[in-house]
């Protein structure tokens, strides 16, 4: 059994790979998440209103792997960021299950304490590798490489470009995967189309 420390980058990658090719493999936009998660998978999503504000939780996947738990009012409206969310929780599934089977939390009470016990570094790092592999499984590599060389031709703007450089039109592209602008920035930033500089993040959030 592979612990989270123990899964590389290229597993995850592997893992999304095999996602892709197991659910969606005709790669078309954007990727039906949630009907994948419900159809195929066999994935209960349950809305729990209250959520966030009561338990400081916006989503959990239980340790039988039979549904996802979500905030209600996130679900209602933020819908790219819940799309994003169903396929952090699915790359538990796929990254983290043996180690969540035997470890992980039953319910949502057991989540917080669970969630409480855990190891910071342990933690921060788990949910990296789910948040990477819904990145790589929303914008899959090959056909987010084809549509950002036809939207730097068509903005006529440097390749690879800074940040400082995208149009007011980006957000248009992420809206083509169904994913927020700044996920959209972070994956480009990951395949190195896009450079971010050092800070960057931090000044984001301070607006």
């Amino acid at each position: 059994m592979k612990t989270p420390n123990d899964i590389t980058l290229q597993d995850v990658k592997n893992k999304a790979n095999l996602f892709l090719e197991s659910y969606h493999s005709s790669l078309t936009l954007p990727v039906p998440i949630e009907d994948i998660a419900e159809l195929k998978l066999g994935l209960k999503v349950i809305l729990i209103s209250g959520l966030i504000k009561n338990f400081g939780v916006n989503a959990f996947i239980n340790q039988n792997f039979d549904s996802i738990v979500i905030d209600e009012g996130m679900y209602t409206k933020q819908p790219e960021r819940i799309r994003f969310t169903i396929a952090e929780e699915i790359g538990h599934l796929f990254l983290h299950k043996d180690w969540y089977s035997k470890d992980g939390p039953k319910g949502l009470e057991e989540y917080i304490t669970w969630q409480e016990k855990l190891d910071n570094k342990l933690f921060d790092y788990i949910e990296r590798q789910a948040r990477t592999f819904a990145s790589m499984v929303l914008m899959p590599e090959k056909v987010l490489k084809e549509s950002w060389d036809k939207f730097v031709i068509q903005n006529r703007i440097p390749a690879p470009c800074s940040v400082f450089d995208l149009p007011d039109t980006f957000p248009e592209l992420a809206q083509e995967f169904a994913v927020t602008a700044d996920s959209l920035l972070v994956r480009l930033s990951f395949l190195k189309l896009v450079t971010v500089p050092d800070g960057f993040w931090k000044r984001v959030r301070k607006r």
